[in-house]
């Protein structure tokens, strides 16, 4: 295990094979609260816990084989917004039971308690000191209430944008190293936390209606009227939002503008109609449901968002349709692998590393060619093999 440094910035590791006991994670960055006393890993846990940051924000990761994790996590002094990507972990809060699967990202604010259980979990988090939430919070002009800042999970219409990870992804190489300190970091630091209060609503705020309210309205506005193209101050007027308004939290928050965001849902669902319609319709037809009326510029959209020609998404899927015999490499890459391992445990993160593609890349491969899950697909297989060994075994009866 590293020591943190003098100026804050710390960068800590702890696995069972360095000698640190799963309770030294909590001893650490808890001060030796109750929670060391609270928490367990079996013997047969293979874990690795690292922490880099400083006092304001730290990025964590835990990957953990084998066994299972347990315990009690107290109220703390940060907020930890955190998402897997293998695993399983149940919450137990005073007032409900949470399942967190591999996907969105899911927000446990800082003054609830909660016990947890996971197994074979790979977890990815950020947490964020209270007080410095309430800094960037009272900066933005956001009505924050006396109490305790309890925050309610993303929206399923700004989940699909996935903002904050893409924003990890961007500033994780600066995070990580310990030469960007100072104004500098906190720089960084705030563009994250901002994120967290534009996308996660808060509780307790009385009539004001949190900024992430109104941006889950704006993306509904969008997702629901995109063949209509809605101006923008037309979704400004849906959620609630001057123009600057709405300009401001689309940049701050997704990195891009209304206006992109509406032309690549609309990319989005020509892309949808061609991997799943029934044939019927070409590509111009096809774009012209969803206002694309220049042909060449919608081949350069289209290009730039999904690296082909919509012709070859449309030749692609009539080829890999059923009765064809044909799929996408990667998908028969898969199916190969769960009918090699029928007898074994298999998580999303196997058939992905099997494919050769990230968990979220791969479920909206299958959700494309196949309309169901990675995991649904694995099940079914199975379901399959245990009817078809069935029917042998009473014909040979």
């Amino acid at each position: 295990m590293s020591e943190a440094s003098t100026n804050g910035f710390r960068r800590l590791r702890f696995t069972d094979g360095d000698g640190s006991d799963y309770s030294a994670i909590f001893q650490a960055e808890y001060h030796g609260s109750d929670f060391a006393s609270q928490t367990f890993a079996t013997d047969d846990t293979r874990y690795e816990y690292t922490v880099v940051g400083d006092d304001d924000l730290s990025l964590r990761t835990m990957r953990a084989e084998g066994g299972r994790r347990g315990g009690v996590i107290g109220p703390r002094d940060d907020h930890v917004v955190f998402w897997l990507t293998r695993g399983r972990l149940e919450m137990h809060f005073a007032d409900r039971t949470r399942v967190v699967e591999p996907g969105s990202p899911y927000i446990a604010s800082a003054s609830e308690a909660y016990r947890f259980e996971s197994t074979g979990t790979v977890y990815n988090g950020v947490h964020i000191a209270d007080r410095f939430l309430r800094e960037v919070g009272r900066d933005l002009g956001f009505r924050l209430p006396d109490g305790p800042l309890l925050f309610d999970q993303q929206d399923e219409a700004i989940a699909r944008q996935e903002p904050l990870r893409h924003l990890v992804r961007e500033l994780a190489p600066m995070l990580v190293d310990d030469r960007v300190l100072g104004p500098m970091r906190t720089a960084l630091n705030r563009r994250l936390a901002v994120v967290v209060l534009d996308t996660f609503p808060l509780r307790n705020r009385g009539d004001d209606v949190p900024v992430a309210n109104r941006l889950r309205d704006a993306i509904r506005c969008i997702e629901q009227r995109a063949a209509e193209r809605p101006s923008v101050p037309e979704i400004a007027a849906a959620c609630g939002l001057s123009q600057r308004g709405l300009q401001d939290v689309f940049a701050r928050t997704l990195g891009s503008t209304p206006h992109r965001v509406l032309r690549d849902h609309r990319l989005d669902r020509v892309r949808a109609e061609l991997l799943h319609g029934d044939g019927t319709d070409g590509v111009t037809a096809i774009a012209r449901r969803w206002g694309f009326t220049n042909p060449g510029r919608l081949a350069v959209a289209y290009r730039d968002r999904f690296g082909e020609d919509p012709a070859v998404t449309l030749r692609t899927s009539l080829a890999a349709r059923p009765g064809s015999g044909r799929a996408s490499w990667r998908l028969r890459r898969v199916l190969d692998h769960i009918q090699d391992h029928l007898d074994e445990p298999l998580t999303l993160q196997d058939l992905a590393d099997a494919a050769g593609v990230r968990p979220r890349r791969l479920q909206q491969l299958f959700l494309e060619e196949r309309g169901e899950s990675p995991m649904a697909a694995v099940r079914s297989i199975r379901a399959a093999a245990e009817r078809n060994a069935a029917a042998g075994s009473r014909a040979q009866d």
